[in-house]
């Protein structure tokens, strides 16, 4: 079978578009020249991991002499769907043993389209592997009915000429906002905020939901660390151990000074939220959980806070209760309150959804829980970052959060636990550190907060943490919140104005900086993709959170998130290149 689009005409107009704009542009229209793949065929369905973009691919031998391979696909991404023309093109009528010989690898390195497809587990690649194992399936076919195909018409890609080319939409900071805080100068401090992609324009980052960036003061801190005084910590009687010791503790009670809990030995330094969450699952749960207790979850929850609680339940024959959602995005308090009972061990719960962004009521939850007889766990990776936080106030049992999400670096991040749950508790891990004493007959644990710390800790990563700490409580968390606050209000009044466009959350004043939308007739990885051609760096996908977006009705969304050092004029980047890809996508 032809395919619509042939491979020396992709190629040519590939290799003569040079604006990244123009070849994503071209990929879409070549997509939709492809047939239609009949819903009988479409039985084996696979995702592009975290975007959500949905992919069928089947094979079937033409008979004949030689037999043919013949492949067809389709996908709910118009990007993607371009992609898969680009594959066909290229074994569109080759026999399997051709099909295995193509150097399709060096096909895509020549078209450079690395850069436009999915960098996930079934993307382009994963496709073509797909294709490859249809191939060998099929290889040593026979028959004597020579295939039969037929002509389609080619559909050519007008180029757009220089007054009609799409102009790099302009940062005018023509809306202004009510901010406490000197976002110039900070900026400043960033310096991948100074980057130019590779197609010159600036960057515009607005990913933070998912991780921020470093000031210089982090960074410089822990290449001092790496430079000057490195050493394992606790240990060593040497100077560089010293030093080394006492910045890293100086780094946790940086952490419990910013959190307001009653002393070090209830910061417990680890890989991250999702670490920390783990941690509590694997020693408080097995130690206290069992057959007919329930755990109460919500359906905000990050797959984080809620795979530990399904793992734990599967070990221990508990079960699982869920908060729903109410229509307008906040948490359903009655039904949480019906759900709370004598059976009920834990409760565990966001601060703030990671998709809506909505802000629960937590130290309400946690008083309700408590009144029931149950431990809280929260998980404030979106909230300790970007509001004032006191666990003394919220009467919280547990509490985790990374680092990487708030100016600090990857790899470390934090589970606060109320002392006497945590001396209660059995070590998780074992091995140095964690231990007080070792004979051959068994072992007694170090003290807090070191029983949960084995191992060699995260050292530089907890100094750069410590750093970041500071750097936030200098610029004052309600003042964070503030300019946080002033420009999602700005981006719900700007991108309400596009047609199509849905934003998913509650309003501004009850949510974090967050701000999910979908846009009518295109998937949310052409959105982010055509975003990322003009700097602007969004997150497309189910942001881990599958059951959430279950209830939403959607398989993906877009995500942008801001911080300290976003601007007004960047959203408002962010509104013109959204009415963009509109025009792009619904033409």
């Amino acid at each position: 079978m032809a395919v619509p689009v042939p491979l020396h005409e992709i190629i040519a107009e590939l290799e003569e578009l040079d604006d990244p704009t123009d070849r994503l542009e071209y990929l879409i229209e070549i997509g939709k020249t492809l047939p239609p793949l009949p819903d009988e065929q479409k039985s084996e369905e696979n995702r592009v991991l975290g975007c959500q973009a949905r992919v069928w691919l089947v094979g079937q031998v033409l008979p004949g002499l030689p037999c043919v391979l013949q492949l067809a696909a389709e996908s709910d991404a118009m990007i993607v769907q371009g992609l898969i023309a680009v594959l066909l093109a290229a074994y569109s009528g080759r026999t399997p043993a051709e099909i295995l010989a193509f150097p399709i690898d060096d096909l895509f390195e020549r078209l450079k389209l690395p850069g436009l497809v999915p960098m996930r587990s079934n993307g382009l690649h994963a496709m073509a592997k797909r294709a490859q194992a249809l191939a060998e399936a099929a290889k040593g076919c026979d028959g004597t009915d020579t295939a039969k195909s037929h002509s389609l018409p080619v559909v050519a890609y007008k180029r757009r000429s220089a007054d009609e080319a799409r102009q790099e939409p302009v940062l005018t900071g023509v809306h202004k906002i009510d901010t406490p805080l000197d976002v110039a100068a900070i900026r400043q401090d960033f310096p991948i905020l100074a980057t130019h992609l590779t197609n010159d324009v600036p960057l515009v980052y607005l990913d933070n939901a998912a991780s921020t960036q470093h000031p210089r003061q982090v960074i410089g801190a822990m290449v001092e660390a790496y430079e000057h005084y490195y050493s394992n910590v606790h240990r060593g009687g040497h100077r560089l151990a010293a030093e080394s010791t006492v910045r890293y503790e100086a780094a946790r009670e940086a952490v419990r000074d910013f959190v307001n809990a009653r002393s070090t030995t209830e910061v417990i330094f680890c890989s991250g939220t999702t670490a920390a969450i783990n941690l509590v699952a694997r020693s408080w749960g097995d130690a206290n959980i069992r057959a007919g207790d329930e755990i109460v979850l919500t359906q905000l929850e990050h797959h984080s806070n809620v795979v530990p609680w399904q793992q734990l339940a599967e070990r221990t024959g508990a079960t699982i209760r869920w908060v729903p959602v109410n229509q307008d995005f906040t948490l359903d308090l009655a039904a949480f309150d019906r759900l709370l009972n004598e059976r009920t061990k834990l409760v565990a719960v966001t601060a703030v959804s990671n998709v809506l962004g909505t802000i629960l009521p937590v130290a309400d939850i946690i008083r309700r829980a408590h009144a029931a007889g149950a431990v809280v766990l929260v998980d404030a990776a979106q909230a300790v970052p970007h509001e004032p936080l006191d666990v003394r106030a919220w009467d919280a049992d547990f509490l985790a959060f990374s680092g990487h999400k708030m100016l600090g670096p990857s790899g470390v991040g934090v589970l606060y636990g109320r002392e006497s749950l945590l001396d209660a508790m059995p070590p998780f891990l074992g091995g140095g550190s964690m231990i007080k004493q070792v004979s051959l007959d068994g072992f007694t644990p170090a003290g807090l907060p070191y029983k949960f710390e084995a191992g060699t800790p995260m050292i530089v990563p907890a100094i750069g943490l410590g750093k970041a700490v500071r750097y936030l409580q200098a610029l004052g968390m309600d003042a964070l919140r503030q300019h946080e606050l002033a420009l999602t209000r700005l981006a719900h009044e700007l991108l309400a104005d596009i047609p199509g466009l849905r934003i998913f959350g509650p309003p501004p004043e009850k949510k974090g900086g967050i701000v999910t939308f979908a846009l009518d007739g295109a998937h949310p990885d052409d959105v982010s993709r055509l975003l990322d051609l003009h700097g602007i760096a969004i997150r497309a996908g189910h942001h881990c959170a599958m059951p959430l977006h279950e209830w939403l009705g959607l398989a993906a969304s877009c995500r942008a998130s801001f911080y300290v050092y976003n601007t007004p004029g960047e959203v408002e980047r962010l509104a013109g290149c959204l009415r963009d890809a509109r025009r792009v996508f619904q033409r």
